[in-house]
């Protein structure tokens, strides 16, 4: 009678380690970073919900592009991100190999997600029957709240910072530039009627971009929502008068300046972007190996700067030399 109650329960427990396998196998597919097996689960295994493994991430991303609005990226810990998401550095380096391998993947998920929730805005199916000036109101709309919210100001002042010396560092974020300017060019180029059309409206968005990333450098956070409006009222009649079009209409109920670029990073954000910590490691070691373009001294443009420098070394007054003490004995 023991003898079979005993194989009973061992039969339960096999077919409930075979269910649990089964549930990790799912989890694998729909996540490559979660290991299928590691024998007994472990907390970090856990997808789902604020405290798990991608959760925490994600925390770790929210923390530290709020803080990097408001101080300037030296400023800003590892143990000031970690107080912020209610988290430990030891948690902070299971997940990141180093600090700056953390700084990159910020850039990298954020100008990524800001450029696909951008091309979804402006997808040229929905606007291909709309009027140049809807198409400039809602192309102002897009760059002034992705570049006027709090989460993006201290991202882009960081992806500049980190373009200086590692430009692969920052390419996220130029590629997010690209894409606002290259659909601006789609969407409104057959629609005008002037001379160098393309050149026009490359030349004004670029503009665009560059008055924004200003404004809030300049004046900071926080930007309320009537200001938002009324910055891009200002754009969207400048960018009408660079391409020689009456000013539109604009229709009161779609304000997409009003709202602000997400203020959350999604945790679906681990499976697309694949942020594990061997992933991290790969891509940090990518960027630390990016360098700055070299210095060609046979192209005109670093010639004239090479000049420039030698110019700048020569100076009006001549040097005196200090004169040498001479000391006596008494």
């Amino acid at each position: 009678m023991k003898k079979t109650k005993k194989t009973e329960i061992e039969a339960r427990k096999k077919e409930a380690n075979k269910e649990k396998i089964k549930i990790r196998m799912e989890e694998k597919k729909n996540n490559p970073g979660v290991p299928a097996w590691r024998g007994r689960r472990h907390r970090e295994l856990r997808v789902t919900g604020r405290g798990g493994r991608h959760g925490r991430t994600m925390t770790f991303f929210n923390s530290a592009a709020w803080r990097l609005s408001w101080e300037d990226y030296e400023k800003v810990s590892v143990a000031t991100v970690c107080r912020n998401a209610h988290s430990t550095p030891y948690t902070f380096y299971k997940r990141f190999p180093s600090r700056p391998a953390f700084e990159y993947a910020l850039v990298r998920v954020t100008f990524l997600e800001m450029t696909g929730g951008f091309n979804r805005a402006m997808a040229p199916e929905t606007w291909k029957d709309a009027t140049p000036q809807a198409i400039i109101f809602r192309l102002v709309d897009e760059i002034v709240a992705n570049t006027l919210s709090a989460p993006a100001i201290g991202v882009i002042q960081l992806a500049m910072r980190i373009r200086m010396s590692k430009p692969k560092g920052a390419e996220p974020y130029i590629g997010y530039r690209s894409a606002v300017i290259d659909r601006a060019v789609e969407l409104l180029f057959p629609k005008l009627e002037i001379p160098n059309a393309k050149e026009s409206v490359r030349t004004a968005f670029k503009m665009l971009l560059a008055m924004a990333t200003d404004e809030a450098w300049r004046h900071g956070i926080p930007f309320q929502t009537e200001r938002k409006r009324e910055l891009a009222g200002i754009y969207g009649n400048l960018i009408f008068r660079c391409l020689g079009l009456p000013p539109g209409k604009r229709d009161s109920k779609d304000f997409g300046a009003a709202h602000t670029f997400v203020s959350g990073f999604p945790e679906q954000l681990q499976i697309s972007y694949g942020i594990t910590k061997y992933h991290l490691y790969e891509y940090a070691r990518d960027v630390k190996a990016s360098r700055k373009p070299k210095f060609e001294p046979d192209t005109p443009e670093d010639a004239s700067i090479l000049v420039t420098r030698k110019e700048s070394l020569k100076t009006e007054k001549s040097i005196k030399r200090k004169r040498k003490r001479v000391y006596k004995m008494l």
